[in-house]
């Protein structure tokens, strides 16, 4: 008896699953030859730059910190906005500091911690003015940490390649035939 509960709950479970074309190859629908999906932004260059900007547009937010007024706003995968907020009716956006593949953030005493792709960076805050990489911890992070998929997403997605490095973020992109879903 319990064998037919068991057959019949997964028959239940299957028959009303969306089959859908992926990368793997099953399914009874074929993707869109041309969709809006996310690409994968790799990275390149020298992404162990920190570099402090002026204010930036707040796209994405992440962590928050509020340090003597200050407020430190995580802007996930490229760095933290730092924001005056002593009237918070008016917050003044001070400066940004572009942190490649940021994810997170931390603050002890007048030091900012920050995941800067595979490294850990130290940064001191005492002038903010004149912000300086006090450290740098390199190959913290390995490259199984970032995922190959992104992140609190369902829909059609270019498939990571390895060989072209690791991924820092991804953006929105028209893909052609995406072998990639989730």
């Amino acid at each position: 008896m319990r064998l037919l509960y068991v057959t019949l709950l997964l028959g239940s479970l299957l028959s009303s699953c969306n089959l859908v074309e992926d990368n793997r190859g099953w399914g009874t629908d074929r993707p869109p030859e041309e969709i809006e999906g996310l690409r994968p932004v790799y990275a390149s260059g020298d992404w162990t730059a920190i570099t402090v900007l002026p204010p930036q547009p707040i796209e994405e937010l992440g962590k928050i910190y509020y340090k003597d007024d200050i407020l430190f706003v995580n802007e996930k995968y490229k760095g933290v906005h730092v924001i005056d907020n002593k009237n918070p009716e008016q917050p003044t956006f001070l400066k940004f500091i572009q942190i490649p593949g940021n994810r997170d953030i931390a603050i002890k005493g007048s030091i900012l911690y920050a995941d800067n792709v595979k490294d850990l960076v130290a940064i001191n805050l005492s002038d903010l003015d004149n912000l300086q990489v006090t450290s740098r911890v390199k190959d913290v992070y390995s490259a199984e940490d970032f995922l190959d998929y992104p992140e609190n997403y369902w829909g059609y997605f270019e498939c990571v390649d390895p060989a072209k490095g690791i991924v820092l973020a991804w953006e929105n992109a028209m893909l052609q035939n995406p072998e990639c879903w989730r």
